[in-house]
């Protein structure tokens, strides 16, 4: 899902700034296609409803998936999956996510799609074009 694309009615989080960033984490440039063939960061920031809970954290699922990268042990490396602890105000929690790609072999052309979830509900969902 690009930005600018309507978020189904079910996706109770929307993207507020994604793009390239500088390495102090600032909005160079609001951007869905990133550059291939060097260092970069690009990501996006969040807010989503997590109506039922109270306290000021609550832990979410950050998900990437990406074109095959050549992994550190020989292996293949197509993304991650981790829990994430992020901040909540008022119902909403607000965060952001990103990849640092240090250079060209960090960084493969293709789809690169960031999800925010919560058990199996996708929050946010956030895609990048690498060309």
């Amino acid at each position: 899902l690009f930005p600018g694309a309507t978020l189904s009615a079910e996706t109770p989080g929307k993207v507020v700034e994604y793009g390239i960033y500088s390495k102090n984490n600032k909005l160079v440039k609001r951007t869905a296609t990133i550059p291939a063939g060097g260092a970069v960061r690009f990501g996006f920031c969040f807010e989503a409803d997590v109506q039922f809970f109270d306290d000021d954290r609550y832990m979410l699922v950050e998900s990437l998936s990406h074109p095959a990268l050549d992994g550190q042990q020989g292996g293949e490396n197509i993304g991650y999956s981790v829990p994430r602890m992020f901040k909540i105000r008022d119902g909403t929690a607000y965060g952001c996510s990103g990849y640092r790609a240090r250079d060209a072999s960090d960084l493969r052309p293709g789809i690169w799609r960031f999800v925010i979830s919560d058990g199996p509900d996708e929050l946010v969902v956030q895609e990048f074009e690498i060309k």
